[in-house]
């Protein structure tokens, strides 16, 4: 017998921290473009093969369609099963999931229950999540309180809300829920941005995570790379009570080269995204500073691209900050900022 449960009921689980883990029997192209955060992909169909059960569905019905399925799933159910028992630990859950909670997460939550796995299918697969997401995360936000980090380029914040976070406070870490930095050059070096429902759905995760009433985060703009934040996180992070980070500019630097410039750091990656600068610095600065890099002068560009661009395009004049605190060491920042904000 499937047991079935929706992602409503399964909030309660993750917001009372039991182990559960999400397994996408979807294609690699459907898990990529979308998925529930932590979630790991152990698709029933490839993409081919999706795509040609879709259209013999089309074509042929629905009865040809199942038919040919059943034939590509039977061949490789041993192969399935070895992967889901990669994951299988005491008093964890396997939550399975497809798209609409249809043929595939049935199949495999059928199938593997037999077999005694401790698999729960998800009630209306990734479109019921999408739905609990699209219903409940404006509400979710509008009850904690945000408290936004703001400063400069290079200022530390990420790593300041990083030991806010080890010390046990409450996170939302925008930047690596869209997978960017936020600046022009910010996506260097992190793999791509995520996509919009990503970046969604893992803001959702940190809220459903979180333990208080007080979470907090970095102001941003309303667009971080390629990601849009929806009105109503943009609202909320826009009216939150706000901070100040003031960094001198050497520590300013340094931040930015270890960010930016790791061991496996790709200077062609750079290069290109000096090339989108271009027309705001000009063409002459431009290949200046690609002249510098190739010379290694990392410092001495990092501190001309801060003075004289992104300094100047950093505008504070729209916000009122509550409180300043200065960066020299991001721990004690954080230690400043939990004493300001609880009292301790």
């Amino acid at each position: 017998m499937i047991i079935m449960q929706s992602y409503e009921k399964i909030t309660e689980k993750i917001k009372k921290g039991k182990n559960l883990l999400f397994i996408d029997v979807r294609s690699p192209s459907e898990y990529e473009e979308a998925r529930i955060p932590e979630a790991v992909n152990i698709p029933v169909f490839s993409d081919k093969e999706r795509e040609y059960i879709g259209t013999l569905y089309k074509v042929e019905g629905k009865k040809e369609a199942i038919r040919e399925a059943v034939g590509i799933v039977g061949k490789k159910v041993q192969d399935i099963y070895i992967e889901f028992e990669k994951y299988i630990e005491k008093d964890r859950e396997l939550i399975v999931y497809c798209a609409r909670g249809g043929m595939r997460s049935s199949t495999v939550t059928s199938l593997f229950k037999e077999f005694s796995l401790p698999v729960i299918k998800l009630e209306n697969g990734y479109k019921g999540y999408r739905q609990y997401l699209n219903e409940n995360l404006p509400k979710m936000i509008k009850e904690k309180e945000l408290i936004a980090l703001y400063g400069k380029t290079g200022s530390g914040k990420t790593n300041i809300l990083q030991e806010i976070k080890q010390k046990g406070y409450d996170v939302l870490d925008l930047e690596k829920c869209a997978n960017h930095r936020g600046s022009l050059l910010g996506g260097i070096g992190l793999g791509g941005d995520a996509t919009q429902k990503n970046f969604e759905a893992y803001v959702m995760d940190s809220i459903l995570k979180s333990k208080s009433d007080i979470i907090f985060t970095e102001g941003e703009s309303k667009r971080i790379g390629s990601v849009v934040m929806p009105n109503y996180l943009f609202e909320e992070v826009f009216n939150a009570r706000k901070f100040f980070i003031e960094t001198d500019m050497d520590k300013r630097v340094e931040i930015i080269r270890k960010e930016y410039l790791k061991e496996s750091y790709d200077e062609n990656e750079i290069f290109a995204a000096l090339e989108k600068l271009g027309r705001y610095i000009g063409e002459k600065r431009k290949n200046e500073y690609i002249e510098e890099l190739k010379n290694k002068e990392f410092d001495k560009v990092i501190k001309d691209l801060m003075g004289n661009y992104y300094d100047n395009a950093y505008k504070t004049k729209s916000h009122t900050f509550e409180k300043t605190f200065h960066n020299a060491d991001e721990e004690k920042c954080a230690e400043d900022i939990i004493k300001y904000v609880f009292g301790i």
